[in-house]
């Protein structure tokens, strides 16, 4: 009677499972990259020192996307071979993180490009102003002979303003040209992802607004254009009177 009893006992037992150490494994990576990839968008909303700064935290943030994309991918693999639901629920929730982060990852772009040129912007409007301040005060103090040299300084300086405004113009486009490309990785989860579409609604706003204000850019050009013929008239009208 009693050995039927521990025979019972040990029946009912339950029997523990052993953890899924390769699936722990793909989440651990995944987690890491995605903290990774975090951290690069922070320093991008950040960042308001150059293109350059820029484009560099863009490669960073490209490759760990890539490193993340291929382990997800993987764990897609893996998920297909074990037949297990819970490993499918995973990977659709770790596509929807990936999504996430590629839509951060667009926008801290977006946002950090427009405050940069800003700052640059004003930089040099603030320059040139206060060339021409001291422009006028040293007319007053100096013969033909010295107005026609410093003439010449201010012509070669508002070329100056506006190659570097052509400069920063260029690489807007640039770095505009590879956020337009890497909208092609959006469009691969949209398929699994539809709300997604709402983030390429907004981006096409943006461009627009890219547009406007790439139109600003060259008014601001033409006018720079416009004073340098004034300038260069200025001086035919003292040569010859």
């Amino acid at each position: 009677m009693i050995y039927t009893m521990n025979v019972n006992m040990n029946n009912k037992i339950p029997k523990v499972e052993e953890p899924d150490v390769t699936y722990q494994n793909f989440i651990q990576n995944l987690a890491t990259y995605h903290f990774q990839v975090k951290a690069i968008i922070q320093d991008i909303l950040d960042c308001r020192d150059s293109m350059e700064v820029l484009n560099h935290l863009n490669d960073k943030g490209r490759a760990k996307l890539s490193l993340l994309r291929e382990e997800l991918e993987n764990l897609d693999s893996y998920a297909t071979d074990m037949g297990d639901q819970k490993y499918f629920l995973e990977v659709a929730s770790q596509r929807h993180l990936l999504a996430g982060l590629l839509k951060e990852f667009k926008e801290a772009n977006i946002s950090s490009m427009f405050a940069i040129e800003k700052a640059q912007r004003e930089d040099l409007l603030k320059t040139g102003d206060v060339e021409e301040s001291m422009f006028r005060n040293r007319i007053k103090k100096i013969n033909r002979d010295g107005l026609l040299k410093m003439s010449t300084g201010a012509t070669e300086r508002l070329l100056s303003i506006s190659r570097q405004l052509a400069a920063t113009t260029q690489r807007s486009q640039d770095t505009l040209d590879s956020l337009v490309s890497s909208s092609s990785t959006v469009h691969g989860t949209q398929a699994e992802l539809q709300n997604t579409g709402s983030t390429i609604t907004q981006s096409s706003k943006l461009l627009k607004k890219y547009g406007r204000r790439e139109f600003t850019d060259k008014v601001i050009m033409f006018f720079a254009f416009l004073f340098f013929l004034a300038v260069c008239l200025y001086i035919v009208q003292k040569r010859l009177f």
